[in-house]
């Protein structure tokens, strides 16, 4: 069960239907044709016929309309969902449908409902099966832990009718997602006086522990001793002292590993370069690539993913302290090239140069860091698209790929030699600010300049997606968990 909904699968058949207080009706425009091939009872068959001739345009995306019909004595709950038309019928847009129609049921306090797919009487299409258990389980999320009292959500078992092979399996792999994206959400949700880089560890070290991971946790001091002084200099001006953490999973034998590198600023005052006092709070979620990271590597393991993966989540609070670093300031980290510190809120890609150092330190032949890290990013891509910077085309396309499966959006920015220009300094190797102009770039190839050569690198900017101001699709208000999912639909093609 995920965020209280339990979901299992069963054949287009009359039985099916017994029982429920809801049926929910995800269809498409093309899909309408094959409402009479999933056995719906006779009287509801005809309801549905009757709604579909009166409501031809009812397959908007996401389009809940619920009818209460009665049923063999019984009120009956019947909702018809619409997943689009033509080219909008993707796994894609069935996911955002189920995140809608799990609502409409939290909100009727449905406990048992069948959801019916004409779309699954097809054996081969496991990955929308997927989706849909994917937005059923998501879209129910709610965040309620900072609440004196708050309700418990109504638990609701969902049957999905589907003639797709090995259903079970299926939806085994979309509950172990959910759950790591949930994490994910978690983690990002909770405020900064419950996050910090010391309870990062520990949230890992649970994981590690459920799942037999192998996991080491670097102190402040044992960072100096590996020269990891970009971390300690954006660490220092707290009193809640910087972690770096590392989780391996070993799904593949001697197959090298792949790294997945997360920032996790737990708060980001700015530092001395403070922000304005208005909507800091939001700056809980300057944490979310490491949160992405640990959601990505629990569901990994639980998936037993045939795949090594190498996580790494680079913990640090950002505070303006008597301690703090100061712009101006230089700093060498552990590759050995000096920092300029222009802007003490440029502190993301600190903590990931000594991150993606360690990550090819240890073997990794591939390295993927996600951070929010640029509000540049928001001005380029929006907030529904991340943008990626890379060193290698093929890799950048294969997380696109990988995107498109999970429903989130990437775009790949250019990397000029101008833009590296930007980052260069006078009275150092880097800058660790070139400003405004290109800022989503420059940032990126910052974090390129600690990438050991001949090892694939790319860089996540989910600034503008981490968070979400409303309830859409499977994603809710609060923290999205955006990029774990990616990185869970990635590892899965290792």
């Amino acid at each position: 069960m995920v965020n209280n909904i339990q979901c299992a699968v069963v054949e287009h058949q009359a039985a099916a239907y017994e029982n429920a207080e809801s049926i929910v009706l995800l269809l498409c425009k093309e899909c309408a044709a094959g409402v009479g091939k999933i056995n719906l009872p006779e009287s509801l068959q005809a309801a549905v016929n009757a709604f579909i001739e009166k409501y031809p345009d009812f397959y908007e995306v996401e389009a809940v309309n619920s009818l209460a019909l009665m049923h063999e004595g019984k009120l009956l709950q019947l909702t018809i969902v619409g997943c689009g038309e033509g080219k909008e019928c993707t796994p894609a847009n069935f996911r955002k449908a189920a995140g809608a129609a799990v609502r409409a049921l939290q909100k009727q306090k449905i406990t048992t409902a069948i959801v019916a797919v004409p779309l699954l009487l097809k054996a081969t299409r496991a990955h929308y099966l997927q989706a849909i258990a994917e937005g059923l389980y998501l879209g129910a999320y709610k965040f309620n832990e900072c609440k004196g009292e708050s309700k418990p959500a109504t638990e609701c078992n969902i049957t999905i009718t589907s003639a797709v092979e090995n259903g079970e399996a299926v939806l085994a792999q979309a509950e172990a997602i959910a759950q790591g994206v949930s994490l994910t959400r978690n983690l990002v949700n909770r405020p900064g006086n419950w996050v910090n880089p010391v309870v990062m560890a520990e949230e890992a070290g649970k994981v590690a522990e459920a799942y037999n991971l192998e996991i080491e946790v670097l102190d402040e001091k044992e960072m100096a001793a590996k020269g990891m002084n970009a971390i300690l200099a954006v660490g220092q001006g707290s009193k809640n002292p910087p972690r770096m953490i590392t989780l391996k999973y070993n799904g593949a034998g001697d197959a090298p590993y792949t790294a997945f590198v997360g920032k996790g600023i737990t708060f980001d005052s700015g530092g001395i370069s403070i922000k304005p006092s208005e909507n800091m709070g939001e700056m809980k979620d300057d944490m979310a690539g490491a949160g992405a990271v640990l959601g990505a590597m629990q569901a990994i393991a639980q998936m037993k993913l045939p795949c090594n993966i190498i996580a790494i989540l680079s913990c640090a609070e950002n505070m303006p302290g008597g301690n703090a670093q100061r712009p101006g300031d230089v700093v060498k980290a552990a590759n050995g090239k000096t920092i300029e510190v222009v802007n003490t809120d440029a502190e993301g890609r600190m903590v990931l140069a000594d991150a993606v150092w360690y990550a090819c330190e240890q073997g990794a032949n591939r390295v993927i860091d996600i951070a929010t890290l640029t509000g540049a990013v928001i001005i380029a891509l929006g907030n529904e698209t991340s943008g990626i910077i890379a060193n290698n085309d093929e890799l950048a396309e294969a997380i696109k790929a990988a995107g498109k499966k999970a429903g989130e959006a990437f775009w790949q920015l250019p990397s000029l030699p101008e833009c590296k220009e930007a980052i260069k300094s006078d009275v150092a190797d880097l800058l660790n600010s070139a400003g405004r102009a290109g800022g989503c770039i420059t940032g990126g190839l910052f974090v390129g300049e600690f990438i050991k050569e001949g090892v694939e690198w790319a860089h996540l900017d989910i600034g503008g997606t981490s968070t979400a101001t409303k309830t859409s699709g499977f994603k809710v208000k609060g923290g999205t968990g955006f990029g774990a999912m990616t990185l869970i639909k990635y590892a899965g093609t290792l």
